[in-house]
């Protein structure tokens, strides 16, 4: 019988300090770590915003301004991801600009994950364009605005993309499987064209 294996994964919203410094809604640069065990902060209200992609999720929760993916069950009494396999879950989290400059890139990526575990290996991100069917699949530390399959280049003001998480457990993991208290970090990063 395999051990029940956990994927927590919370996601927030980017937060500028000095706010009476920047009063435009507008942002250069925003770059953000998130402990994934995998729980981290967010606000919905910030410049590039972190929500559910879905309302009626159950992976996903939004709890005081704080994202949550949670893959270690469901209601219907799974617990957990397959060892041995690759699982994708898709349209998790939407990303949207809310400043007022376009984001030219949005990163997603693994920097720190335990024991054997390569990020590069084991962790993928489905991207969708809000509201449409194309689709792409972005590599751990890529771009996930690619410009294929309908997913944007960029993004405007106002505009948005939701993104998913896929796990290998094939060719990554530690041998077929999660370890089951592993901290992992996710890094979300997010230019403009008028980042240095």
């Amino acid at each position: 019988m395999a051990s029940r294996r956990t994927v927590l994964i919370g996601l927030g919203g980017l937060v500028a300090g000095g706010g009476a410094l920047i009063g435009t809604g507008a942002f250069t640069t925003v770059e953000a770590e998130r402990t994934v065990s995998v729980e981290t902060a967010g606000d919905a209200d910030a410049f590039l915003s972190l929500t559910p992609a879905r309302d009626d999720d159950e992976y996903v929760e939004q709890t005081d301004g704080t994202i949550q993916i949670n893959l270690d069950g469901n209601d219907e009494g799974a617990s957990g991801l397959n060892q041995d396999a690759i699982t994708t879950f898709r349209n998790l989290v939407t990303v949207a600009n809310n400043g007022t400059q376009t984001v030219t890139s949005v990163t997603l990526e693994f920097t720190e994950t335990p024991g054997d575990v390569d990020a590069g290996d084991t962790f993928s991100f489905p991207v969708d364009e809000t509201d449409d069917d194309g689709e792409d699949t972005v590599d751990n530390g890529d771009n996930v605005l690619t410009g294929n399959n309908d997913i944007p280049s960029d993004l405007g003001a106002g505009d948005s993309v939701n993104f998913g998480l896929e796990i290998d457990l094939i060719d990554g993991g530690d041998d077929g499987s999660l370890p089951d208290d592993g901290d992992y970090t996710l890094t979300i990063t997010a230019d403009t064209d008028d980042s240095s």
